[in-house]
């Protein structure tokens, strides 16, 4: 990086004089200022600054002394270092009279060109030492007000966004207590239609055409699916809205407490095999059984009509992580749907072949998600699925 240039002042009102040190002082790459009076010098100091000033005693008009009490009195001019340059021999008096003007050194005419560089050059250095922790002194000011700027930008916008998540927050915990209203007010006449269907297959078969019980048969499957569907919207909504405090759950007893209540978990219709031991896991225990019987459900249902459904439950433990494993013999899962099939409502099959709502995978990725926990699936189209539930152990 190149040192930056500065000026230096050179008073004298002899033209050869100023010519003279002007060739001394070339070599050293700075600006030289001519000055051929005590006033011009004055009028220089008051537009420019200076590195150093070599400044003639013997002047007509304004002495050298007279001039340098006049730079000494103005503010901007008041520390710049005044060499005299004299012809004179120096006496005491003279010496003093430089240096209360404010002089910093004498050289005596003839001037030699070795010190004269030696002492120029240490001013040189220093006026440049000075503009540079003043450039640098700027920049960092500069810096932090951008600095400052930037702060308060950034805190306006985290404010900003603050009180949006706060809105939606609100309006989300509103849609949600909306939906759980209208899913649960619906559930009473879907009933309704579902029981006065089975009411008149039950007691007016006889008088009913084939068609006419179809269709009763219809409506009542219809009403027992719509109402299967709002539970499980039911359920959804209330994972989400639900805190609950997790503990430390003995997966293992938990799940072999599932299997043995759930009617449809039973042999010889269906064989679930935990392979190993389970371990206890940081969970909350009734989300933790919402979400093993949806997979374990699920493992049942898309199996073939002509294969007998075979569950596999098994865990792997690496340092604090406990994943748990439900692996099925059923028909698989595409890879083009693996990515979607946690979402709400997604159904890979049609309600014909695999009767569901589209939510239980939802439930039980939301249920992990509260468990601060985490689902996934590996599956092969025909060859079963492997789904998994990672969660912390205590």
């Amino acid at each position: 990086m190149n040192e930056p240039r500065v000026n230096i002042l050179m008073v004298d009102d002899e033209p050869a004089n100023l010519i003279a040190l002007e060739a001394t002082l070339e070599g050293l790459g700075q600006n030289l200022v001519h000055a051929r009076s005590g006033t011009e010098a004055l009028r220089q100091v008051l537009d420019h600054d200076f590195a150093v000033i070599l400044l003639d005693i013997q002047m007509a008009g304004l002495s050298g002394i007279e001039t340098a009490a006049a730079i000494r009195e103005r503010e901007r001019s008041r520390h710049i270092p005044i060499i005299f340059l004299t012809g004179m021999d120096k006496t005491q008096e003279t010496m003093f009279q430089g240096y209360s003007a404010g002089a910093v050194d004498y050289l005596v005419k003839p001037i030699q060109t070795d010190v004269l560089l030696a002492k120029v050059g240490v001013f040189i250095e220093l006026a440049q030492a000075r503009q540079k922790l003043h450039a640098e002194i700027e920049e960092r000011t500069k810096t932090g007000v951008e600095i400052s700027m930037l702060n308060q930008a950034l805190a306006d916008k985290n404010r900003e966004l603050e009180q949006r998540t706060a809105e939606l927050q609100d309006t989300v915990q509103e849609l949600e207590r909306y939906s759980y209203s209208i899913s649960h007010d619906m559930r009473a006449p879907l009933r309704a239609m579902k029981g006065y269907s089975d009411v008149l297959i039950e007691e007016a078969s006889e008088t009913l055409s084939e068609e006419h019980q179809k269709f009763l048969h219809k409506i009542s499957s219809a009403s027992q699916r719509l109402d299967r569907l709002i539970e499980d919207v039911l359920s959804y909504s209330l994972l989400s809205r639900s805190k609950f405090k997790l503990k430390a759950v003995d997966a293992d007893a938990l799940i072999r407490e599932i299997i043995e209540q759930y009617p449809g978990f039973q042999p010889p219709e269906v064989e679930i095999v935990i392979d190993g031991q389970l371990p206890v896991v940081w969970a909350n225990e009734a989300t933790l059984t919402q979400c093993i019987s949806n997979l374990i459900g699920n493992a049942i249902k898309f199996v073939p009509k002509d294969k007998k459904p075979r569950i596999v439950l098994r865990a792997d433990v690496h340092g604090k992580d406990a994943t748990i494993w439900v692996q099925d013999n059923g028909i698989g899962i595409a890879p083009a749907d693996l990515d979607r099939i946690f979402g709400i409502f997604v159904k890979v099959h049609a309600v014909e072949s695999y009767a569901g709502t589209g939510i239980g995978l939802s439930i039980v990725r939301r249920a992990a998600e509260k468990m601060g926990g985490q689902v996934g699936v590996e599956s092969t189209l025909g060859e079963g699925s492997r789904f998994w539930v990672k969660l912390k152990m205590p």
